[in-house]
């Protein structure tokens, strides 16, 4: 019989948690040159890519709580990159949309994004990319297609 021990180091949960924060912080510091936050170039994406998107709705792509991102949003408003439009039958509704500035900042940032991502990128062929993206996508799915409840060493 063979004992397998847990090391997180090799846990590819872990790997992967880790990875993902490594990369979105080394993201976070080019924005900051620019003086914008990684989340809110994110939001400035979302809302150009998607017509008149509500709060709630760009709270959910960014898998954020909408308070989180109505602070955000307030923020974003002052420094004059977002406009929030009342919904005409629900008042508690706004619709975002950028403004001129905003769409400047967006289009600047992408570019930055783009640049980030072919850094990142730098050294790999698309069948590993494919690859690489595959294996996510069936990782996910085997976990959330497991139900079961975690092993209780009580």
């Amino acid at each position: 019989m063979v004992i397998i021990m847990f090391n997180l180091d090799d846990c590819i949960a872990f790997i992967t948690c880790k990875s993902a924060k490594d990369l979105a912080d080394c993201l976070e510091k080019r924005l900051n040159y620019y003086n914008i936050t990684r989340t809110q170039w994110i939001a400035l994406y979302y809302i150009k890519n998607n017509s008149m998107i509500t709060q709630k709705q760009l709270a959910d792509k960014m898998s954020l709580k909408e308070p989180s991102v109505v602070r955000m949003l307030d923020k974003m408003e002052v420094l004059g990159w977002v406009n929030r439009i009342n919904n005409e039958n629900d008042k508690r509704i706004k619709s975002l949309i950028l403004t001129e500035n905003g769409q400047k900042i967006e289009t600047e940032m992408l570019k930055v994004a783009e640049k980030f991502m072919s850094d990142t990128l730098d050294g790999l062929s698309q069948e590993e990319l494919d690859n690489f993206k595959s294996t996510l996508s069936k990782m996910l799915k085997n976990i959330e297609s497991n139900t079961s409840i975690p092993i209780n060493s009580k």
